[in-house]
């Protein structure tokens, strides 16, 4: 009789862990400040998802040290899936790879729960270059060796280790010319003074509508809805060239596989709805509600080619 008991409720556990939903509300870090794009996209998210989990999802910002505080945090905090960390490939892949001193891993202190939306980046070219395409850019380049300048937003910002990436595989030889914030290249860019920039999609699409830029290439791996026109940079003779700026969830590594399965399904409902892809949109972000496993991918993927550019030019983030 005894055993039978047991037996029952070893069966029991399962389906019992398997109703997991969260008690009181969630706490959703984003370890940048208020008002800015990682920022924005947390909080599309928060709400349909808290509406989902029957709790509110409260947005928390922890900002300092390039993102590790807020970070570190949800890393050290309780694996009850109550905190969840709203990451990005500042403070995961580009930090594994390129930063040596952190206070949490990367890889082994985080568990994927789903990757929800990604940005692609845009390559503006100056209007005064008179190169129409991406072709035709790489081949003045070739032709004329470290004649172009390729803009970032400064050294060691996501726009230079773009830049870095477009020299390696392609190549070329441009000079790199940091500016303190990408807002400071368009006057500068619009007057021939620098050639290239990359940009997160959206702002390179609202520099191109006027005349002071020209969108090139897109660094997805298709062409997007957001500039059908205009071809990725792998159409425009650059192998392999897939990066965005994306935004996913994940909870400290301890968390519970059945709190863990409850959040991404949760997550990819809110992905799948209408609205949420139509707001989304609007921001400039295409939608992804992917698996862990997918999520896991992209890491480790990311991770490495970074660590390759990091090796090959000898950039690093400390």
């Amino acid at each position: 009789m005894k055993r039978r008991a047991l037996l029952l409720a070893s069966l029991a556990t399962p389906a019992v862990a398997q109703s997991w939903m969260p008690s009181r509300a969630l706490r959703l870090v984003v370890p940048f400040a208020p008002g800015g794009s990682v920022d924005l996209a947390a909080r599309l998210l928060a709400e349909p998802l808290g509406q989902r989990l029957g709790q509110s999802v409260v947005v928390e910002n922890r900002t300092g040290a390039g993102g590790a505080i807020g970070a570190d945090s949800v890393a050290k905090a309780a694996p009850d899936g109550l905190t969840l960390l709203w990451g990005s490939s500042g403070v995961l892949s580009i930090a594994a790879a390129l930063r040596g001193r952190l206070p949490y891993d990367p890889a082994r202190d985080f568990a994927p729960v789903s990757l929800v939306m990604r940005a692609w980046h845009g390559l503006l070219a100056s209007p005064r270059l008179g190169a129409v395409d991406l072709p035709q850019v790489l081949a003045m380049a070739r032709a004329r060796p470290g004649a172009l300048n390729i803009a970032s937003g400064g050294t060691g910002s996501a726009t230079h280790l773009l830049a870095e990436r477009l020299k390696l595989i392609t190549g070329v030889d441009m000079v790199h010319v940091p500016y303190r914030g990408s807002g400071a290249v368009y006057p500068d860019l619009a007057a021939g003074l620098v050639q290239l920039v990359f940009e997160s999609l959206p702002v390179a699409l609202a520099q191109s509508r006027g005349d002071s830029a020209r969108l090139i290439a897109v660094s997805a791996p298709t062409r997007t809805a957001l500039a059908p026109e205009v071809p990725t940079l792998i159409e425009s003779g650059v192998p392999g060239f897939v990066t965005s700026a994306w935004f996913g969830v994940l909870v400290p590594v301890a968390t519970p596989d059945s709190i863990r399965a409850v959040l991404g399904d949760a997550i990819r409902e809110v992905s799948g709805t209408p609205d949420f892809r139509r707001r989304a949109l609007e921001a400039g972000l295409d939608v992804v509600g992917s698996t862990a496993a997918e999520f896991a991918e992209l890491l480790a993927t990311e991770t490495r080619d970074w660590a390759e550019v990091g090796a090959r030019t000898g950039l690093k983030l400390d």
